[in-house]
């Protein structure tokens, strides 16, 4: 049994630490809030472990983002995914959320941990968490290609400097797509 908890825990830190990025664009990978709960729930589907997509409503404005990024046009309030996973030695559903990596370096954007037991809370402060059913009919509708399309384009320059802040916060440079 504990070498299957350390091993959920190795298996979020490695999704955890990809480094967060929006995708600009439907053709680009991003590494945000749908990828990165994605990449978690393949590695942990591998030891068996059952897990959902859940969404819940917040506000970039609560994450104290410097005012030229928020200048720019974007959803408000945004959504956010995030993975519940079922502990199999309870049966409680525990929210595992691996969105912002460690080398993140802000108050704002805490570097989550999991003890692969209990629940890591979530990466952004929430407004209104959906229902399982209302958060699998959102991620439905949101998936098609018109809708990423729209929010794309709606939210671009936005991630743009998103992105690039992200990046100076980890100390790196960002590429201008």
């Amino acid at each position: 049994m504990a070498d299957e908890i350390k091993e959920r825990k190795r298996l979020f830190v490695m999704a955890r630490d990809i480094p967060f990025r929006t995708p600009l664009n439907l053709e680009e990978q991003g590494y945000a809030c749908v990828a990165k709960p994605e990449i978690l729930e393949r590695m942990l589907q591998t030891l068996g472990l059952e897990t959902r997509h859940r969404i819940t409503k917040f506000r970039w404005e609560d994450h104290d983002l410097p005012e030229e990024i928020l200048e720019f046009t974007h959803e408000d309030p945004e959504t956010h995914e995030y993975l519940e996973v079922k502990i199999p030695e309870t049966g409680e559903w525990v929210e595992v959320d691996p969105t912002w990596d460690s080398r993140i370096r802000h108050p704002m954007f805490p570097t989550l941990e999991w003890d692969g037991k209990t629940g890591t809370g979530l990466a952004v402060d929430p407004l209104e968490k959906l229902s399982v059913e209302e958060s699998r009919e959102f991620i439905e509708q949101d998936s098609t290609e018109e809708a990423r399309r729209e929010y794309f384009d709606k939210n671009r320059e936005f991630f743009r400097a998103m992105n690039h802040w992200l990046d100076s916060l980890r100390g790196q440079t960002s590429d201008s797509k």
